[in-house]
């Protein structure tokens, strides 16, 4: 099957986003499972240490969303040169990652 350059452009243009916050929700949804399982330790009859195994996994499942969302940045920076390379999309700034955002040391060093 064959496409147009400009359908790719119009494909990847629309689901890039997509992916980009599909990652975004992960995170945000993992975020109220940690709140929702650390105020679950607090009732009464609740160990402190109850659980803690399962939000070790979720910080390192949290962790790894981060990691991802670094790719997907790269990976948007990479399809707009390529986009810029076969005349695909304008070279105008403010619509994609910036060297900022993909120089940052990820988490996994920081620890």
């Amino acid at each position: 099957m064959s496409i147009t350059i400009a359908a790719a452009t119009a494909r990847i243009a629309r689901q890039l986003p997509e992916a980009e916050l599909s990652l975004d929700s992960a995170l945000l949804a993992s975020a109220r499972l940690m709140e929702s399982m650390l105020l679950a330790r607090q009732a009464d009859g609740i160990e402190v240490y109850t659980g803690q195994t399962a939000l070790m996994r979720l910080a390192k499942a949290q962790r790894t969303l981060i990691e991802s969302q670094n790719d997907m940045m790269r990976i948007h920076q990479e399809l707009r040169g390529i986009g810029q390379e076969v005349k695909a999309i304008s070279d105008h700034e403010g619509s994609c990652p910036t060297e900022g955002f993909l120089g940052a040391e990820p988490l996994r060093a920081m620890a």
